[in-house]
């Protein structure tokens, strides 16, 4: 496995990643990923801003996910609770799995090389967010040791969940 940088030559697969699981998300009656975003600019984005990152394993890209560092705007406003740190921390948005890799555990190995990611540039913390009906990235996040802090809203209201490093 090789976790990196997403590079701009990994454009087309990632959004090919992406736009699958916003349709697994749409049929399992999850609203989240449902208007339009992530897509491809969104993507493009990422690349070009440094943030992008990808799990690969011998067929190629598994997982993709942006790694942000400089914090998160809708963060500020948290409700229903608090963060358990404050300052600086690491946060992932956008993260899904190829579909022909969910349920292999990679999302996990991603998010373990983030965590260490963060360790690595001196953050006390991972912060992540997700749609309250998507069960599976609760029990990923939790099973890793998140705690639940809060709402957040991005498009709509988002459990926010933050780990300690």
């Amino acid at each position: 496995m090789i976790f990196r940088k997403a590079e701009i030559g990994d454009i087309d697969t990632i959004a090919q990643i992406v736009l699958a699981a916003s349709r697994r998300l749409g049929a399992a009656g999850i609203d989240q990923w449902q208007r339009g975003y992530p897509n491809r600019k969104s993507i493009e984005r990422d690349v070009a801003d440094g943030v992008g990152y990808v799990l690969c394993d011998e067929r190629g890209i598994a997982i993709y996910g942006a790694v942000i560092f400089t914090g998160e705007v809708a963060y500020l406003d948290i409700t229903r609770g608090e963060w358990l740190t404050s300052g600086e921390y690491a946060v992932v948005h956008r993260l899904c799995a190829a579909s022909d890799r969910v349920g292999q555990g990679l999302s996990r190995r991603f998010m373990l090389n983030v965590e260490q990611l963060a360790r690595d540039n001196s953050l006390p913390s991972v912060r992540i967010d997700t749609h309250p009906a998507n069960l599976i990235m609760q029990s990923l996040i939790t099973s890793l040791g998140y705690t639940y802090c809060g709402d957040v809203v991005i498009e709509s209201r988002r459990l926010a969940y933050e780990k300690i490093l």
